[in-house]
């Protein structure tokens, strides 16, 4: 429906969106992963400069897409501080993401790789905006714009040999609060849904916690299900540095001491 593209979801007719795991869903989250895959596997063999230079290149298609959905909904009219303020994770990893690839912090590859990689990996798994058609502006910028987000820490750790550090966790929830406590404060002052802290989308595990606990409840197993997430994204590092930790010493020698 070509003449659906640039549509607005609150001048969209019922029915044409694109339902979360249905054929269309899953065969473009395939591809995604897919493409996202093979990327990793090639800049394993381009060398770091290759891979800092695509990197560069993602994040800056990232940021211009996403300047670019301000513009599209300032010209058609729709463009709201309650909607179009860069406060949702996504939005936020962008510049994240970008301030990570320029300044080679670990601290904040950590939170990219905490953050920004499991939070695009959820949107793409169970995205929000399944009420657009798949062919629309927004439905293929969502789509393209978190696979970057998901892409760039992939490349970080399996083409890079970056080594994330489950020390900086600590570090990386603090930041985390920087941007959750006023944004909680801000959502309640516009009527807005930033961070989903006010009401969980509809079609994606939030809502589920929102129907067994409540709102604000559904809020306590976000935060349980991201510290299980951070287990699991972390552990293997953190039995990796113990088993190093363990292996005696050699000496010049070859003799262990």
């Amino acid at each position: 429906m070509p003449e659906l593209f640039w549509t607005h979801s609150s001048e969209l007719p019922e029915g044409v969106g694109t339902p979360n795991f249905g054929s269309t869903h899953l065969f473009w989250l395939l591809c995604s992963l897919t493409v996202i895959i093979i990327t990793v596997l090639l800049l394993r063999r381009g060398g770091k400069t290759i891979s800092h230079r695509v990197q560069m290149v993602l994040i800056i298609v990232a940021a211009v897409l996403e300047i670019s959905r301000w513009i599209w909904a300032a010209i058609i009219g729709h463009y709201t501080v309650v909607e179009m303020l860069p406060l949702h994770l996504c939005s936020l990893s962008i510049w994240m993401e970008l301030a990570a690839i320029f300044s080679g912090k670990q601290l904040l590859k950590d939170f990219g790789y905490a953050l920004c990689l499991p939070g695009a990996f959820a949107a793409l798994a169970t995205p929000d905006w399944g009420i657009y058609p798949f062919f629309s502006f927004q439905y293929l910028h969502s789509v393209t714009v978190h696979s970057l987000l998901l892409l760039i820490p992939a490349i970080w750790v399996w083409s890079d040999k970056f080594r994330p550090n489950f020390k900086n966790l600590p570090k990386c929830f603090g930041i985390l609060m920087i941007f959750v406590v006023p944004v909680f404060g801000l959502n309640h002052i516009l009527g807005s849904n930033y961070l989903f802290l006010r009401e969980a989308p509809k079609d994606t595990p939030l809502e589920l916690f929102e129907n067994l606990c409540g709102n604000p409840g559904y809020l306590f197993p976000l935060f349980m299900l991201l510290f299980l997430i951070w287990a699991i994204l972390y552990l293997p590092w953190a039995i990796s540095d113990f088993l190093r930790s363990r292996q005696p010493s050699v000496d010049a020698a070859g003799t262990s001491v």
